[in-house]
């Protein structure tokens, strides 16, 4: 729509009211999609509030590219529109250092940004804002009220009133409910309630849980002596926990962090590492299934079930890597009796899974009366019960220690300090694959000989 309207003969007040109707979050959407020479002329309708509203709506790293594209005088005009939090999270993203620096001393929050920006991207305190609304114990409702209503226009959020004592020590909080609905002579102090904190360098994944598990809207955010520095609130955490989501994603695929504005070479270039990592471990599968060249080239229906015997594992095991992954990220690690569940699941799975395989093999090899490499005096149920128990006992076991491996890698990794996360994907699948060719191979391989079917 916006496209649309900027090639329409429009003035100002006439394009104003077009977009009225519109969402701040859709015309920051429409606006990545436009060109250079599009946007300019897009800003000549736009108020800078309006152009600081929409910013604040896109990912930090867009909103950056974008605000580069003005004068440092209309920078500043923008930031000084946006709440502390907002800002610190654009500069942060800022390519050209020495731009961030002079935008910095020109802004009205000069001081709290640059306090703010030394927080590094994993810790609370490069998330709170310090536009909220405190009061203190001793005030009574009115008084309260009246504190409330001075400082909401500064405000990101009134729902929460912050109870602070005078050198600004965390005290408790006031829902905006209780306060409207408390009487005079009613003091702050005999309202108001414990609420959580946490700490301005603890890891904000940390706060994300804490907001979800408390279920609050707004999370007091304290230094080591108590004093109140600022708040989170629900906005900000959603696109912590957003992003952490997309960031558990590309390490379930094993890619590298994500960067819309690389190039497509060196997009390549920062998948390899992961990618060559994992053909090299890939390399003894490789080498085993050579050693097996008589078990496979003598008798083809063990290729025939190859595909069966390497997918099953690997999607038992990406459902057991799930869970453990869930409840590392939640609570460290996984409780021996979460454990000792998922193993008896997979135990359970692969026996459930084995029978049935069992069962399948057995009749296909009955119908299907494969060629044998070797004459052989065994009738055809014996050979179908062979080749079922070849099938049938290689699963139980993979499926049974795919669960185990799932369970073990994470924890592993953790120990090691590198993110369980990385554990996933790719990975763990060839790692699966690689345990599921020994066994099955070499299961058939050692029973085959037994029986005579091949020799060497």
């Amino acid at each position: 729509m916006i496209k649309k309207l900027l090639n329409e003969n429009l003035t100002k007040i006439e394009f104003q009211k077009r977009i009225d109707d519109m969402h701040t979050h859709d015309i920051a959407i429409e606006i990545m999609e436009l060109e250079f020479s599009e946007r300019e002329r897009l800003y000549h309708f736009l108020t800078t509030e309006q152009i600081a509203e929409i910013v604040s709506y896109l990912d930090p790293e867009v909103a950056a590219d974008i605000l580069e594209e003005f004068d440092l005088e209309k920078q500043t005009e923008i930031f000084d529109e946006m709440t502390v939090d907002d800002v610190v999270d654009i500069l942060q993203a800022y390519e050209d250092e020495d731009m961030r620096d002079d935008v910095i001393e020109t802004l009205e929050d000069v001081e709290d940004i640059k306090e703010y920006i030394q927080y590094t991207e994993d810790e609370v305190g490069a998330y709170m804002t310090n536009e909220y609304v405190h009061i203190y114990p001793n005030m009574d409702v009115k008084e309260a009220v009246t504190a409330l209503i001075s400082q909401a226009p500064e405000a990101e959020t009134i729902n929460t009133l912050f109870v602070v004592d005078k050198d600004e020590k965390f005290l408790g909080t006031v829902n905006l409910k209780t306060l409207v609905k408390a009487r005079s002579p009613k003091l702050v102090e005999e309202i108001m309630i414990t609420t959580p904190t946490v700490n301005d360098e603890s890891l904000i994944t940390e706060a994300v849980y804490d907001m979800k598990n408390y279920e609050l809207y707004e999370l007091p955010v304290i230094d080591n002596t108590n004093q109140l520095l600022g708040i989170l609130t629900l906005d900000d955490i959603l696109d912590v926990a957003v992003e952490e989501a997309e960031e558990d994603f590309e390490k379930l695929a094993a890619l590298p962090a994500s960067d819309k504005n690389r190039s497509w070479l060196k997009t390549a270039l920062y998948r390899l590492p992961w990618l060559l990592i994992l053909m090299v471990i890939s390399i003894p599968l490789i080498s085993f299934s050579q050693l097996m060249t008589a078990a496979l080239a003598g008798v083809a229906i063990l290729v025939f079930f190859q595909p069966l015997m390497l997918d099953s594992p690997g999607n038992v095991a990406t459902q057991t890597l799930a869970v453990a992954l869930k409840a590392i990220s939640n609570e460290g690690k996984m409780k021996s009796k979460d454990v000792f569940k998922e193993f008896i699941s997979g135990l359970i799975t692969g026996l459930i899974l084995g029978i049935t395989a069992f069962v399948i093999s057995f009749v296909f090899v009955l119908v299907s009366k494969p060629q044998l490499p070797n004459p052989t005096t065994l009738n055809d149920v014996q050979i179908g019960l062979i080749f079922a128990t070849i099938l049938g006992g290689s699963l139980t076991i993979v499926i049974s220690a795919a669960s185990l491996l799932a369970l073990g890698i994470p924890h592993l990794l953790k120990s090691f300090k590198i993110d369980p996360a990385v554990a996933s994907g790719p990975f763990i699948t060839t790692v699966i694959d690689l345990f599921s060719a020994l066994v099955y191979f070499g299961l058939a391989t050692i029973i085959l000989r037994g029986v005579g079917l091949i020799w060497k």
